[in-house]
C-alpha cells in the first residue's frame, strides 16, 4: 500500500488572530464539507474533508493544522467516507471503507495516516460495530446503541492490532451484546486498565448505570446505579475510573447544566456548570486531555461549552456571520456571506479545542477556529 500524497491543487487557506484566538480560514474552487476532526497532544490537529471538484471529481483530504496555519494536506486514496480516530500510539488513524479491485465490496478497516507501506497484505476486515471508543494495549474497541429502537441491547466490538513477519495484522472480535438498558456513552477508564459506559432507561425518570466492563471477556464486572435529574434532558459521560468514580453531566430541559461527580461506593455530587442558549436538541462530549466539553445544538443555534470541572471556561455559539464566546466576551467576525455557521466538527488538543465551521450556504470555504 502506498504512502499518502499531497493533492497536486490543495485548497487555498488564510490565517489570523481575532479576539486572541487563531483562525484559519480554508477555501477552495470545490464544494467543501467537514467529516470529523482528530487532536493530539503534539499541538496538530487533523480534519478530514470531502472536497467535489468542479466536473464532478471527488476526493477525501486530511488538513494538519498548527498554530499557524495547515501544515499539510494529503490525499485518500485507498478507500472512501474516512472517519478519524487515535491509533495505539495516539497518533492519527483512520477507520475507513475499502475500495477492494474496484468492486462493490467495501470492507471496513483502521489505517495510520502514516506507516501504511507494511500493511500490504492485510487490510481486509470486518464491519465495526459503531462508534470508536480507544485503546487498550492493542486492542481497539467499538460501541454501539440504537437510537431508534430502545429494546436492542448495545454492543462492544475489540478489534485486535496483531503483527508477525509479514507485517501488521487486523483482527475483529465478534461482538459482545449488553445487558438492557441500552447504553449511550462509552470511554476508556482513566487508568487505563477497563471500559466504562453509561446505561439508562428510555424512561427519563427511569434507572442509570454505570458499568465497569472488562476489556478481555467484554463482560460487565460492576455495576453502580445513577440516580437522574427529574428534569433531565441529557445525561452523559465525561470521564471514569475503574473503581466507578466518574464525572458526568447532566443537561436540563431549560439548558441548565449539572456536573455530577460519583466516588467509588456510588455516592454522588451535584453542582450548577452553566447554562446552555436553550432547550438541548442533541448534545455530546467532546473528550481530551484537558477541559471538557459539551457539543450541543438547540432550535435557534449549535454550540460548544468548555468545562473545567463544574467551572464554565467558555460558550461558544453561532451567529450571523460570526462566531462568539458569552462566557469570555470574545467575538469571532467570519466575514460577508456566512449566515449561520455551522459547527460541522470538535477536536480537542491539549487544552485547547479546535472547531471546524461551515458556512450556511457557500460551501466552498471552512472556518478553523482554534481556541
Amino acid at each position: 500500500m502506498r504512502e499518502l500524497t499531497s493533492p497536486s491543487s490543495p485548497p487555498g487557506w488564510r490565517p489570523d488572530t481575532v479576539s486572541g484566538a487563531r483562525l484559519v480560514t480554508v477555501r477552495d474552487e470545490g464544494r467543501l464539507s467537514c467529516r470529523g476532526a482528530w487532536g493530539g497532544a503534539a499541538g496538530v490537529t487533523v480534519v478530514a474533508v470531502n472536497r467535489h471538484r468542479p466536473g464532478g471529481r471527488y476526493e477525501d483530504l486530511y488538513l494538519s493544522v498548527g498554530p499557524d496555519g495547515v501544515v499539510e494536506v494529503l490525499t485518500e486514496d485507498a478507500g472512501v467516507n474516512p472517519d478519524l480516530c487515535a491509533g495505539p500510539d495516539g497518533t492519527p488513524w483512520v477507520r475507513m471503507s475499502l475500495l477492494v479491485n474496484r468492486s462493490d465490496r467495501e470492507p471496513d478497516t483502521i489505517l495510520p495516516l502514516r506507516g501504511r507501506s507494511t500493511w500490504e497484505n492485510h487490510l481486509n476486515t470486518s464491519e465495526f460495530a459503531g462508534d470508536f471508543v480507544g485503546w487498550i494495549g492493542h486492542r481497539a474497541f467499538w460501541h454501539q446503541d440504537d437510537i431508534f429502537d430502545g429494546r436492542k441491547p448495545s454492543r462492544v466490538q475489540a478489534v485486535d492490532l496483531e503483527a508477525d513477519a509479514q507485517g501488521p495484522r487486523l483482527r475483529a472480535r465478534r461482538p459482545v451484546r449488553l445487558p438492557l438498558p441500552q447504553s449511550h456513552d462509552a470511554v476508556v477508564c482513566t487508568d487505563g486498565t477497563r471500559l466504562a459506559v453509561l446505561a439508562l432507561d428510555e424512561d427519563p425518570v427511569g434507572p442509570g448505570y454505570l458499568r465497569i466492563i472488562d476489556p478481555v471477556t467484554l463482560v460487565v464486572e460492576r455495576e453502580l446505579p445513577v440516580a437522574r435529574e427529574p428534569d433531565e434532558a441529557s445525561l452523559t459521560l465525561a470521564r471514569a475510573r475503574s473503581d466507578g468514580t466518574a464525572l458526568l453531566y447532566s443537561v436540563a430541559a431549560d439548558g441548565r447544566v449539572t456536573a455530577i461527580r460519583l466516588d467509588s461506593a456510588g455516592t454522588r455530587s451535584t453542582g450548577p456548570a452553566g447554562r446552555l442558549p436553550g432547550e438541548p436538541y442533541s448534545v455530546w462530549q467532546v473528550r481530551g486531555t484537558g477541559h471538557h466539553a459539551l457539543r450541543f445544538t438547540t432550535e435557534d443555534t449549535n454550540g460548544l461549552l468548555v468545562l473545567d470541572g463544574a467551572a464554565p471556561v467558555a460558550l461558544w455559539t453561532g451567529a450571523p456571520d460570526r462566531y462568539r464566546d458569552t462566557v469570555g466576551g470574545r467575538e469571532i467576525p467570519l466575514g460577508a456571506g456566512w449566515g449561520q455557521p455551522l459547527l460541522a466538527a470538535v477536536a480537542a488538543t491539549g487544552r485547547s479545542h479546535l472547531l471546524v465551521l461551515e458556512p450556511e450556504d457557500n460551501q466552498r470555504r471552512l472556518a478553523l477556529l482554534l481556541v
